[in-house]
């Protein structure tokens, strides 16, 4: 132990150690605030970076749901657009069809409807023969020619009445041919709006599910990363108020020791 001649020398001494102390305490605890500033700083930065590094993800993911969704219904209005595009044509292919029998069905009616008309003429000029060869007096002639016309006319009256019976069936079948085919053309064309816009509805929920899904697993992760930036926290202020227990222990353990010391010294004056 130093030797010491007053006690002024040993009161100036030891004022001097517990100075010293004092700012060597004061130090320890400034450079633990720094440290802990600096971790803290560095903390809340990793975790500011997890986070937008989270977000970005988020993005990235949410844009490639959104973007295979409307390339989904891209193709599924390309794949509608040419089954609405293949109905159509068959439409076409079928009226045409149909047009044409009934053409060529109204032709064979016409050639046949010619065909009796030109048999009942045929018919009536040989009668016309036989009736001048038949008959010398006139009066009888005018009758028989009389009765032989108003039988032909009566003949191709009920020709006409007969073909033109068959005309306005073969028309009207054919306009309830069309009419059907219209039908069907509009209904197939419904059905497939309607297919359509349940698979269009079909992508938007799964798209909804999924971006939904996509949220909850981003809220996890936020928590997860929250939970771990606060459990760093913790951990660090327990470390800090650990090591500044320390530091207080051993302040107040070496300042009873330099309490004791100058005791000692003073004790030799008395």
């Amino acid at each position: 132990m130093k030797t010491f001649q007053t006690v002024e020398e040993v009161n100036e001494y030891f004022e001097k150690a517990l100075a010293d102390l004092d700012k060597e305490y004061e130090q320890k605890l400034l450079t633990i605030e720094k440290n802990e500033q600096q971790v803290t700083i560095t903390l809340q930065k990793q975790y500011e970076q997890q986070k937008a590094a989270i977000a970005h993800q988020h993005e990235h993911e949410e844009n490639k749901l959104n973007q295979n969704c409307v390339q989904a219904i891209e193709k599924i209005e390309m794949l509608f657009a040419n089954k609405r595009k293949v109905i159509l044509e068959n439409y076409k292919i079928t009226y045409e069809e149909e047009r044409k029998n009934y053409h060529v069905n109204k032709i064979e009616l016409l050639e046949q409807k010619q065909a009796e008309e030109r048999r009942k003429f045929q018919f009536y000029n040989n009668q016309q023969q036989a009736i001048l060869s038949q008959f010398e007096q006139a009066s009888d002639l005018t009758d028989a020619i009389e009765q032989a016309m108003d039988s032909l006319y009566q003949e191709l009256t009920d020709v006409l009445i007969k073909y033109k019976q068959q005309f306005d069936e073969a028309e009207q079948l054919f306009e309830e041919s069309c009419h059907g085919l219209v039908q069907q053309r509009d209904e197939a064309i419904e059905n497939l709006m309607n297919n359509e816009a349940a698979s269009q509805s079909q992508l938007d929920d799964q798209l909804f599910e999924a971006l939904q899904d996509l949220s909850e697993k981003t809220e996890k992760h936020y928590a997860q990363i929250e939970q771990s930036f606060m459990e760093k926290e913790q951990s660090l202020q327990e470390m800090v108020f650990a090591q500044q227990e320390k530091i207080n222990d051993d302040y107040d353990e070496q300042r009873e020791k330099l309490f004791e010391l100058q005791e000692q010294a003073l004790a030799q004056f008395y």
